[in-house]
């Protein structure tokens, strides 16, 4: 940390404490304190000298870290579970100490690409909607999809209190015929695909992320990372990179 003083919610995200939306929550929530007081205001400034808590634990900036994943299917996007294993659980020990956290979800069922960081302004940046940075998803539905369906899909479908609406869907010259489709999402919510397959009277069997921006996974092993440089990472999402 410099000699400057920076605003708390930053702080806590260079603590690798999470994103910025999730170390507001934990500051307005009064889980933070400053020098043995609560603070609840995200923009309070903190000074070189002051001793920051969360939860009772005292935090301080961390290293940076930046990993590009392979994440395994039947792993949780998750810091921490009770019941089953997270990515964090999969990686070396000696990451622990970096507080690694995962950008962005990808559920339990699914597997590819993810990045993992300590970095919460870096998690934000990517994450936003401004940003415009896509997802491409490998999809293999249940049972075979129509013609009808699939422009159906195209135009967006209602799926509970949401119309879902992918940016494209094409099919994929892929065994089983007629099963596998290429999904590209903007913002995206919680399990987009499979409400929008379910929502066409069908499932989805496979579900692979191959793609954030011009990041391509192709070579890297399940379960596999590498680790980069920041502007390395924002050159591959941006401009493109095989891994």
């Amino acid at each position: 940390m410099s000699d400057e003083s920076v605003r708390l919610n930053r702080y806590l995200a260079m603590c690798g404490a999470g994103a910025r939306r999730k170390v507001e929550e934990y500051i307005t929530a009064g889980r933070v304190k400053i020098n043995g007081v609560t603070v609840n205001e995200p923009g309070r400034q903190v000074s070189p000298n002051d001793r920051v808590e969360l939860d009772g634990a005292a935090v301080a900036p961390v290293e940076q870290r930046y990993l590009i994943f392979h994440k395994p299917k039947g792993v949780l996007c998750a810091v921490e579970d009770s019941r089953e294993r997270t990515v964090i659980d999969i990686l070396p020990p000696e990451m622990d100490r970096f507080r690694l956290f995962p950008v962005g979800r990808l559920d339990r069922d699914s597997e590819g690409l993810i990045i993992l960081t300590n970095d919460g302004i870096f998690s934000q940046e990517l994450i936003h909607p401004r940003n415009g940075f896509t997802k491409t998803y490998e999809v293999e539905l249940r049972k075979p999809l129509d013609e009808e369906r699939l422009i159906r899909w195209s135009r967006g479908v209602q799926a509970e209190e949401h119309f879902l609406k992918p940016i494209s869907v094409r099919r994929l010259a892929r065994a089983p015929l007629q099963c596998w489709f290429e999904v590209v999402l903007g913002e995206g919510i919680k399990r987009e695909i499979r409400l929008m397959a379910r929502a066409l009277d069908n499932d989805v069997r496979r579900l692979f992320r191959r793609k954030i921006g011009k990041l391509v996974l192709k070579e890297l092993a399940v379960g596999e990372f590498i680790s980069v440089e920041r502007d390395v990472l924002w050159d591959y999402i941006k401009n493109g990179k095989t891994v």
